[in-house]
C-alpha cells in the first residue's frame, strides 16, 4: 500500500506529507500549502503558480 499523496502539480503519488514542502521527484514541484490553497499565486516556494505549473507539466515544459 502506498501511503504517499499525489503531487499537486503532476498527480504522481510522490508526497509523503501534504503541505510539507517536499519536492516531487517526477516534476520538481515543491509542495507549498499556500500555493495549493491559492493555485494562481506565483512566487511562493515555486517560481510559477500551481495553475501555470500544471499547464507547463501537461505540455511537456519544465516546472520551476
Amino acid at each position: 500500500m502506498n501511503d504517499s499523496f499525489p503531487c499537486p502539480c503532476c498527480g504522481h503519488r510522490t508526497i509523503g506529507e501534504q503541505g510539507g514542502y517536499e519536492i516531487c521527484d517526477v516534476c520538481n514541484w515543491e509542495d507549498d500549502p499556500v500555493q495549493s490553497e491559492h493555485p494562481d499565486l506565483a512566487g511562493g516556494a515555486n517560481e510559477l503558480s500551481l495553475h501555470l505549473a500544471r499547464i507547463h507539466w501537461q505540455s511537456g515544459r519544465p516546472v520551476k
